[in-house]
């Protein structure tokens, strides 16, 4: 399992990872929608419940200590490798899954092949991947897998209230301590695009990744959030990104300051 926060001045990986920015993926594999309870109040806010996977026990027993600071969330299962998530994922109703990317000796295999087999299976449930890797290259193939979160195994356990929250507000989450190689594989031309942004492009991106979603800069913009979305598609298109993981990790690299400098954009 692997960690790092994207906060509003760094949004890094992660995630979303997610193909659509647009997209609710917080879905049960069976397609009935439910709320995350994470960040609800009130007696009628839905917990996330959360299944781990970690081929150390040690490791296990901290998460699951680590667990019970997290509002809003439920254990509902604890693996040692892909035989027992993938059993579980069957059996049980899933809206997380926290997940070590080396856990050998499962049917299902581990890395990017139990990964893979994870997002194909249960695509409507939302994956973080804690690791100890930090190779940019493999790093990459593993956003490239539309997971939500990469945690660092490096940063220790206490980014795991972080990420499951943003995780399940919809978000994603990569960990710092990932952050700068990832950002170093993809620096160069991404920069030098900002020129090619329009200004309500750069508007709309500002206010995207500093943690507002498309429908909350629809009505602060008074505009129509097919207009906004729009918007957000062609910026993404002439930054070369393909998803909001790729967005995130252009703009740890540019970041807002470069991104409200840029110049000669027109309307």
């Amino acid at each position: 399992m692997h960690g790092v926060r994207m906060d509003r001045s760094i949004l890094a990986i992660g995630a979303a990872i997610a193909g659509n920015a647009d997209a609710d993926p917080g879905r049960y594999r069976s397609g009935r929608r439910r709320e995350s309870g994470i960040g609800m109040h009130g007696m009628h806010a839905r917990q996330t419940r959360l299944l781990i996977a970690d081929d150390h026990p040690v490791m296990l027993a901290g998460i699951k200590s680590i667990l019970q600071t997290v509002p809003g969330v439920v254990l509902v299962g604890a693996a040692q490798n892909s035989t027992g998530l993938f059993a579980l994922l069957e059996r049980e109703q899933v809206d997380m899954v926290l997940t070590d990317y080396a856990m050998p000796g499962g049917d299902f295999g581990d890395g990017m092949v139990m990964l893979e087999r994870l997002r194909a299976r249960f695509p409507d449930i939302k994956v973080i991947v804690f690791t100890v890797l930090s190779s940019p290259a493999l790093l990459s193939k593993i956003m490239q897998l539309q997971v939500h979160g990469i945690l660092s195994k490096s940063s220790g356990l206490d980014e795991i209230p972080s990420a499951l929250q943003r995780v399940a507000a919809g978000m994603t989450y990569f960990s710092r301590a990932l952050e700068n190689g990832v950002a170093a594989r993809n620096r160069g031309p991404c920069i030098d695009k900002i020129t090619l942004l329009s200004k309500r492009e750069l508007e709309v991106l500002r206010m995207f990744l500093g943690g507002m979603s498309v429908q909350a800069i629809a009505g602060h913009l008074r505009r129509s959030s097919k207009t906004v979305s729009n918007q957000k598609r062609m910026a993404m298109l002439k930054l070369a990104c393909a998803n909001d993981a790729e967005l995130f990790l252009w703009h740890s690299q540019a970041g807002l300051t470069d991104v409200a400098s840029a110049a000669n954009c027109g309307e």
